[in-house]
């Protein structure tokens, strides 16, 4: 689904990622853990070219994405839902408008079509109740199921999600989450940066972990919490731990 080749980014003299590869089996969910400033967001930012590689290949279902133009960039991206630490929803939007803008405006979807898919999909995350509500009346977490609906209304291959939990209330936490379980238990491919230890352990088919400007370590839940082979996960998983 994803095949990462040598993957490089330099802000300026600073390497943020250093010759990271890397493959994503389709309805897999890999979790990205690692320290703060590992290059966990870059590197996911980078998978859907919002960040530009400066050297190495990304290709999602064949297509080599660092060779093409904004508009072939652009179609790709349709196969890759994202969801943000923060929701990004227009204020100015109910709801289900806010679901339904894409596909009328990338797709073309019919104003009925599209109405009926977000609603669906908003009953689908607990939130076909809110339909009509305006985001500035929602609790973070409801924002974010609808920031979740909302990608999902693209009906993408490819679900990417950049730390969805970190801006929440700790108690919104699990229904975002809980959310999440749900996709990744219906198939849905899944690249996840999460500080989330436990939805890592559980839902997860490999840990990615990252530190120093790359992937140190790559395996299953139970092999990386029980038995890391580096330093620098033991160091990392300790600190959780003791936190």
């Amino acid at each position: 689904m994803i095949d990462i080749k040598n993957l490089t980014k330099k802000f300026g003299n600073n390497t943020i990622l250093k010759d990271i590869n890397g493959q994503v089996k389709k309805g897999e969910v890999i979790c990205i853990i690692g320290p703060s400033g590992a290059g966990k967001s870059t590197f996911l930012r980078c998978l859907n070219q919002l960040e530009k590689p400066t050297s190495g290949t990304v290709s999602v279902e064949g297509t080599e994405l660092t060779g093409l133009n904004e508009k072939g960039v652009q179609k790709v991206r349709e196969k890759m839902g994202m969801v943000f630490q923060n929701f990004n929803l227009f204020p100015n939007k109910t709801v289900l408008e806010n679901v339904m803008l894409a596909p009328k405006k990338v797709k073309n979807v019919s104003d009925e079509e599209a109405k009926n898919n977000a609603q669906k999909l908003l009953d689908e995350v607990g939130m076909g109740a809110k339909a009509e509500a305006y985001p500035a009346s929602l609790s973070g977490g409801q924002q974010q199921r609808v920031a979740i609906a909302r990608a999902l209304a693209m009906q993408p291959d490819v679900m990417l999600f950049d730390e969805p939990t970190s801006a929440l209330d700790p108690e919104m936490v699990g229904e975002v989450l809980k959310v999440m379980q749900q996709l990744a238990n219906d198939g849905m491919t899944m690249v996840v940066v999460t500080h989330e230890m436990g939805f890592a352990k559980n839902v997860a088919d490999q840990i990615w972990f990252m530190a120093d400007a790359g992937i140190q370590e790559k395996a299953t839940p139970d092999e990386f919490f029980a038995h890391p082979q580096t330093e620098r996960a033991k160091e990392f998983l300790q600190k959780i731990l003791e936190a």
